[in-house]
């Protein structure tokens, strides 16, 4: 198959991973793809290209990537608005000027605009046309407060999002529960299928078993986003409880960015337990999350997890083999699932330094367990390697509706759409 993969933030070896970690277990299946992704960072909000060059076309690891220059920004503000429009203005242009045809062309949910554009560009090239949906926009963001369901942006979202649902050959959806939601949308449920979010297992080849840490002290690392659906303050606040009550026998390391990250910072400015740091490439979180005895997630109260869990960083956390907390209420909860750690109400920093006491009075053996049954659990159900062919037979299907040949059934290792692994 001719892939194509269009993006605006994840890039390759970048801080997002889903994409090109897909597109390189696509590329070792025999396949050819085509990345096409921000040359501006959504992180660190750099861009590598000039202002005179309007995309770049090179090989990585196999992937050919078309670098994209678009609008700058630095929070969610007009400029962001006018990132999601020159990047579906450069995608289009920069796909016009290939020559070869692809047979399918995955768009995601996040920016929408550039979900449409790679419908338009499957539809143009007569190629099948996936729909990736990592978060389900326009209503999380309402969910999380950013945007009101009366506004005209939400109106504007919302048809493109019902656009997007009849449009697409096939829906890869990274939560497990998103067919109602999709009928509602005038979509078909059955095109629907659940393709998580994975962990490339080879990055955290030659990492040290875990030796369960030391009773005395433990260190609790969280790495991720400072989004409005993270709850990262409630972490720092429980970093305050354990620090009024001894400060030595907890150390907590907080690695990220994102619009939340100056109230945390505050709220932990004179405490002694606490450290923060910026975000890190994906490459460098298996040696980070080797020096943790702890790893721990947390998200509000919020209905955008009504669709079911999609964190990248707890199956990061399992391959860690660490012990995690799990601070959030959703449909499905891998931690209780693969019996890898404790999950705490969301929002209750008092509950949450509870979980951390508990860990830290566990003995060393009982952690170390604990971690190990993460580990057990990612390596069966999200070896990328395992899900790479799942997509891969997904983008099958795809090519069969779009030329109305028999659609083959999904196959035993993915999980269709509405169920949970190793569910209850």
């Amino acid at each position: 198959m001719n892939i194509w993969y269009v993006s605006a933030h994840d890039q390759p070896r970048g801080r997002s991973a889903r994409t090109y970690d897909f597109a390189s277990e696509l590329v070792q299946l025999g396949h050819d793809v085509t990345f096409f992704t921000n040359s501006f960072c959504h992180w660190t909000h750099t861009d590598f290209l000039s202002p005179s060059e309007p995309w770049r076309v090179e090989d990585v690891d196999g992937i050919r990537v078309v670098w994209l220059r678009t609008f700058p920004y630095k929070d969610n503000g007009w400029r962001r608005g006018m990132n999601m429009l020159s990047n579906v203005w450069r995608v289009l242009q920069a796909a016009r000027r290939l020559s070869d045809v692809p047979d399918v062309v995955v768009g995601p949910s996040v920016p929408l605009g550039t979900g449409w554009a790679a419908s338009r560009i499957a539809r143009s090239r007569d190629a099948a046309f996936v729909y990736e949906v990592r978060d389900v926009w326009p209503i999380a963001l309402v969910d999380n407060g950013t945007l009101s369901r009366w506004s005209p942006v939400y109106s504007g979202f919302r048809a493109v999002e019902k656009y997007l649902y009849r449009e697409a050959d096939r829906i890869s959806a990274a939560m497990p529960l998103l067919r109602d939601h999709v009928a509602e949308s005038g979509g078909d449920p059955a095109l629907v299928e659940w393709m998580p979010n994975g962990v490339n297992l080879e990055r955290f080849a030659g990492q040290p078993p875990y030796d369960g840490g030391c009773p005395d002290r433990i260190t609790i690392l969280y790495i991720g986003g400072f989004g409005f659906a993270h709850d990262v303050i409630s972490i720092v606040r429980a970093a305050a409880i354990l620090d009024r009550e001894d400060p030595e026998a907890y150390r907590f390391v907080i690695i990220g960015s994102g619009p939340k990250k100056q109230e945390c910072l505050g709220a932990g400015a004179r405490l002694s337990n606490i450290e923060f740091r910026d975000s890190v490439p994906k490459s460098e979180i298996p040696n980070l999350q080797s020096g943790a005895d702890v790893l721990v997630a947390a998200v509000t109260d919020s209905a955008a997890y009504r669709f079911g869990l999609n964190l990248n960083k707890i199956y990061d956390y399992f391959a860690s083999g660490r012990p995690t907390v799990f601070s959030g209420n959703a449909p499905n909860d891998p931690i209780r699932e693969a019996g890898a750690g404790i999950t705490v109400p969301p929002e209750q920093p008092d509950v949450l330094a509870d979980a951390f006491r508990m860990l830290r009075r566990a003995s060393p053996e009982d952690r170390r367990e604990m971690g190990s049954r993460g580990r057990a659990w990612v390596e069966e159900n999200f070896d990328m390697r395992r899900l790479g062919k799942g997509m891969e037979e997904l983008m099958s299907r795809a090519i069969s509706n779009r030329r109305g040949n028999a659609v083959v059934s999904p196959s035993p290792h993915t999980q269709p759409a509405g169920q949970t692994v190793g569910g209850r």
